[in-house]
């Protein structure tokens, strides 16, 4: 591919790291249709090698993360803040080119220096630690709070890390064995439960004062996990969405309508990336373990296909471009 061209207000990065996302995931394999060809990628971090005569935030030879919603800027929602929202937004890795190429063009407005004292490991790992962060301000996670995170996959351990950061006793759910270890291992959950046992929900009820949660998060995206989640809730609880749905899905409302549920869709990580710096700035949690797999970029096709078919240790796969 040509190197991509820079416009007043565009820095260019030289790609150095590239995360998959589950999202990745659904649109390799047919599940979120999109306009081909498409270069994939939306967790990147990089190092600047042009910058446009407006830019100010960046220089060259800084190190760099960036979002990866652009909104149009003209809709409702762009005018609130609220470009996660935007009604034609334009997303990297999803209608024009994401990360996985040699260099990226990246609006200024998206841009965030990375800290001296952060590695380019922490650094690729800023956006999907975002999404926690988002999430966790979204759903006001408090001191002192039971807090049900359903899937230990990625997304969920960093929900994990985040909530208990903010001072939350966690549990963790998952089917997966080896998920569930890795947080209990990693003190990321106070106890993890196998949700293909049928005594899971009465053994998680028996550990609270309360009659479940107070706030759960779905990290999944099926009718099963939708459905735990309005279970593990307490009353009057908070139900925080944050698992991609490939299709539509069937749930008992009444379990929303009885206990007077909140339930939130959380999407993207709007204003997060610059709270996400800080918080791995302060050293509350630690991520790289979070690194499991690592590819050179030759070996992508390779990375997706492993990513697909790896149900075994692996939590979080880094494609390397050094």
């Amino acid at each position: 591919m040509p190197e991509p061209e820079v416009g007043d207000s565009d820095v260019l990065l030289k790609i150095k790291k590239v995360g998959i996302c589950g999202t990745d995931l659904h649109i390799y394999t047919g599940g979120m249709p999109v306009q081909t060809p498409l270069v994939l990628g939306h967790e990147f971090v990089g190092e600047v090698t042009k910058v446009g005569k407006n830019v100010t935030k960046v220089k060259i030879g800084d190190r760099a993360v960036a979002e990866h919603v652009l909104g149009c800027g003209k809709c409702a929602y762009c005018d609130e803040g609220k470009r996660n929202l935007c009604k034609n937004p334009t997303v990297l890795g999803l209608h024009k080119q994401g990360a996985l190429a040699e260099y990226l063009s990246v609006p200024d407005s998206l841009i965030y220096r990375l800290p001296e004292e952060l590695s380019y490991d922490e650094g690729v790992l800023v956006e999907p630690i975002s999404i926690a962060v988002y999430a966790v301000r979204k759903a006001d996670v408090k001191v002192g709070d039971a807090v049900a995170v359903i899937g230990q996959g990625p997304i969920g351990l960093f929900v994990d890390e985040v909530s208990k950061s903010a001072g939350a006793t966690v549990y963790g759910f998952d089917k997966h064995d080896n998920r569930l270890q890795f947080a209990t291992d990693h003190q990321f959950v106070r106890k993890g439960f196998n949700v293909t046992q049928t005594d899971y929900l009465n053994n998680f009820k028996s550990m609270l004062v309360s009659d479940g949660a107070d706030v759960v998060f779905e990290a999944v995206g099926s009718d099963q996990s939708a459905e735990m989640a309005f279970e593990l809730a307490r009353d009057a609880g908070k139900v925080l969405i944050l698992g991609v749905f490939e299709h539509n899905v069937q749930i008992n409302m009444m379990q929303v309508v009885k206990k007077e549920l909140t339930v939130q869709g959380s999407w993207t990580c709007i204003f997060s990336f610059g709270p996400t710096i800080a918080l791995l700035q302060s050293k509350e949690i630690a991520v790289t373990q979070f690194i499991t797999n690592r590819y050179q970029f030759s070996e992508t096709k390779k990375a997706f296909d492993d990513a697909l078919t790896d149900k075994g240790n692996r939590i979080k796969t880094i494609i390397d471009f050094d």
